[in-house]
């Protein structure tokens, strides 16, 4: 496809897909087009800009057997291709930049220079490097922390490939803390290439001691404030509207034997194929990551998300940690830090599924201050990487008749820190014994009541001969409070 054909279909989706994002005023800043060694159109990613610095980046990709243009990335054999393939191949001779992100490399080209980028600073792992083997290399590394990591993954990769290796000493650049590229050409408009050029660097393993040097220059300690004029409001981002929000921790509870695991998958399914909620509304389409404590991905998730529909290419597993060639447990008390470094390489993840929620607290789940500090982690990936969290839990017996988010195992910090709490409840008063309800029982962000009937159905799949699982379907709307519903 011709750039000005991309430009067509890029502002249809765009049209499509960010139209509330349109209304509010954000405005299309770049389109970035991913291509192979021959210039051949792989995919796009679209960036929109609102005035308040929020960001709206999705990629785009043509399906020839369809005749369709899909959300989401296409599946690679191996490893993702670099931004701007063509351009290194054209340009066998030339120095190659690395930077961290497609703006900067449009950026740096600008100026008549080569460079690409793997994406984000945790993806360096994810693409393949094999195009600059051989190839004389600067990096431009973001005056961080997650900009030093980069720059050590990428250096290790290409250092591999017998790559000759400068970087730019961002200490020396005098910019603020996560100042980069873009930051420094904006105070020098008049930038040529020979002035980048000629910028301090350091050469091969001198790098490690820019990294100490960046680490030590940022490690001044501070508290951080604020002003309120500084912020501006921003919409609730739904991914379901009233019931899953990104950025935000959700308690999903009930007793045993209602199917609280089987409503996780059919709602993993539906983020992971785009498919309708309950009340008819459509899904985006995104990633979906779940960590399981208690039942096995191969004879019980997989089959129930196979049974309600999912794309399997966008549901991952939490299996474990590996370091070296050994191996241990996921650990959802102690492992978020490196599970977000892992959610950040894979992209676009819109839901996370953590079952059971009291795994995250490495202390007593019945002390309040306790569960607030265990929780605190996950609160903070969920905003920092804007997926709704879904938290699978118990309710406690002998508590039938309390509040509904007064049942919930363990402390009280649990749905109070929640801002959505989902409940799952055998149906009373009715004559079939299959009827249950999936009600909101509180909510700090929207609506707090109502919710859906639903029965749970058990069938072998059509594909594995002798794998029987269990799917939701989905009844009717029902009006009232939790507590009303449930007694």
């Amino acid at each position: 496809m011709d750039s000005k054909t991309l430009q067509m279909e890029a502002k249809k989706l765009v049209g499509r897909y960010a139209k509330n994002e349109l209304n509010e005023g954000f405005k299309p800043i770049a389109l970035h087009i991913y291509d192979d060694a021959e210039g051949t159109f792989i995919y796009m990613r679209a960036r929109l800009k609102h005035p308040d610095g929020r960001k709206w980046i999705r990629p785009f990709y043509f399906c020839p057997n369809k005749n369709i243009w899909v959300l989401g990335e296409p599946k690679f054999n191996h490893q993702k291709p670099l931004y701007h393939l063509s351009h290194i191949a054209k340009n066998q001779g030339e120095e190659v930049w690395i930077v961290e992100g497609e703006q900067k490399v449009d950026c740096i080209e600008r100026l008549g220079c080569i460079a690409t980028t793997s994406g984000g600073c945790t993806s360096a792992a994810t693409v393949d490097w094999e195009p600059l083997r051989n190839r004389s290399i600067i990096i431009w590394p973001d005056f961080d922390d997650s900009g030093s990591k980069y720059m050590q993954a990428v250096m290790t990769i290409l250092q591999s490939l017998n790559c000759s290796i400068r970087c730019i000493d961002v200490v020396k650049l005098k910019l603020p803390s996560k100042g980069d590229v873009i930051d420094w050409l904006n105070i020098h408009p008049k930038t040529t290439q020979a002035d980048i050029l000629a910028l301090p660097m350091v050469n091969g393993s001198a790098c490690h001691n820019l990294d100490s040097e960046n680490k030590s220059e940022q490690q001044r300690t501070e508290v951080e404030l604020i002003q309120a004029n500084n912020i501006n409001p921003e919409p609730i981002l739904w991914l379901w509207n009233g019931w899953l929000a990104a950025g935000k921790v959700h308690i999903f509870a009930g007793s045993a034997g209602t199917g609280k695991t089987t409503i996780s998958i059919a709602l993993a399914a539906t983020v992971s194929s785009g498919g309708r909620w309950p009340d008819g509304s459509r899904c985006i389409v995104g990633n979906v990551v779940i960590w399981s404590g208690e039942d096995d991905p191969k004879d019980t998730l997989i089959p129930r998300l196979i049974q309600a529909g999912a794309d399997l290419s966008r549901v991952y597993f939490v299996s474990g940690i590996v370091f070296g060639v050994l191996k241990r447990s996921f650990d959802p008390a102690k492992d978020m830090e490196l599970l977000g470094s892992k959610l950040e390489a894979v992209g676009d993840v819109h839901l996370v599924i953590i079952d059971p929620i009291v795994s995250a607290i490495s202390g007593d789940s019945h002390k309040n201050a306790e569960v607030r500090r265990g929780l605190q982690a996950l609160v903070d990936l969920a905003i920092s990487m804007r997926f709704a969290l879904l938290g699978i839990t118990h309710f406690t017996k002998g508590t039938s008749g309390n509040e509904p988010i007064e049942r919930i195992t363990g402390s009280l910090a649990f749905g109070a820190l929640a801002r959505i709490v989902l409940v799952a409840t055998k149906q009373q008063n009715k004559d079939s014994d299959d009827t249950r309800l999936f009600l909101r029982a509180k909510s700090n962000i929207g609506p707090d009541s109502g919710g859906f009937e639903y029965e749970l159905q058990n069938a072998e799949l059509d594909t594995y001969p002798g794998v029987f699982t269990s799917s939701v379907s989905w009844g009717e709307s029902v009006v009232g409070s939790a507590r009303e519903l449930l007694t």
